[in-house]
């Protein structure tokens, strides 16, 4: 299969900025190169059926866009290069490493033989595939790390919007027991079904395909969204019908412009706001569902 390398040559300042918007033309990982000339190279890869060759256009626009809102982008220039299965694999391979993400959660490729640092590590084997994302976006950093501030043995987890599987994978390695992950497009199931194997866990998490919430009558303690608001607002209402009393939600993929109609969103579906986390220009919430006493 022949892929697109999409690169937005840029620096540290508006890199936050340009990561939103790649992401918000389907992007659903990218890889940081910081070359020797001061330039950041900002890089995510797109199947060739998904033609990210015609919205470059719209993408370059989008980041000539930033100078208006106070952010230098440097050189600012957007650029594509073909591949294949094999030139991207090695051109993946050159940046993605093993990565620390919280406490105890540490993200490895599974072409790096990584070495745990200390006995109490729980270390979560990935193979990115092209589009599903290698686990370090600040979004999936928010996620994991509230998932192991608030995870406890024995929960229940609906891991919705599921891509690599990275957040399932994490909370079982912190004790939960029963998962069960879902996608609505057929290469991330896929995708995580194969990253869930990786790790040893094919018999305990259950990965379907399924949009959002729809016809998922089970309730769990914890629902995991990690999907921009334009996912994620509709999902809110239908989380109520899913968690048990006191249940909670972590959701990430929130940019700052969005936070405030997502927290009302929650607030009128009866959440409770526990924390609200950032991380550069991206946000995590975790609340729950209100109590009977609250």
């Amino acid at each position: 299969m022949e892929w697109t390398e999409i690169s937005v040559l840029t620096n540290d300042e508006s890199q936050d900025a340009v990561i939103n918007i790649l992401m918000e033309f389907g992007s659903l990982g990218v890889e940081l190169d910081s070359r020797d000339d001061g330039v950041l190279s900002i890089n995510s890869y797109f199947p060739e059926d998904f033609d990210i060759k015609s919205k470059v256009p719209a993408i370059q626009e989008r980041v000539d866009q930033l100078k208006s809102f106070g952010l230098n982008p440097g050189m600012g220039k957007v650029v594509t290069k073909d591949l294949n299965d094999d030139k991207w694999n090695t051109e993946w391979e050159k940046y993605y490493h093993a990565k620390r993400i919280t406490k105890f959660l540490t993200i490895s490729p599974v072409w790096e033989d990584y070495k745990k640092e200390s006995d109490d590590e729980l270390v979560i084997k990935l193979d990115p595939k092209k589009a599903f994302g290698t686990g370090v976006h600040p979004t999936t950093v928010l996620c994991l790390q509230a998932i192991e501030n608030i995870i406890r043995e024995g929960q229940s987890i609906l891991d919705i919007g599921t891509g690599s599987g990275v957040l399932s994978i994490g909370a079982k390695l912190l004790g939960a027991s029963d998962i069960e992950a879902y996608d609505y497009d057929d290469d991330a199931v896929t995708s995580a079904k194969q990253n869930v194997a990786l790790n040893g866990f094919a018999d305990d998490i259950k990965v379907g395909k399924n949009s959002l919430l729809d016809g998922i009558t089970k309730k769990v303690d914890i629902i995991f969204a990690n999907m921009l608001p334009e996912a994620v607002l509709p999902l809110i209402p239908q989380a109520v019908n899913n968690l048990n009393p006191g249940g909670q939600i972590i959701i990430s993929g929130i940019i700052k412009e969005k936070l405030d109609i997502t927290n009302q969103t929650l607030k009128d579906n009866d959440f409770v706001i526990d924390q609200v986390s950032m991380l550069g220009d991206w946000c995590g919430i975790t609340a729950h569902l209100r109590r009977d006493d609250e």
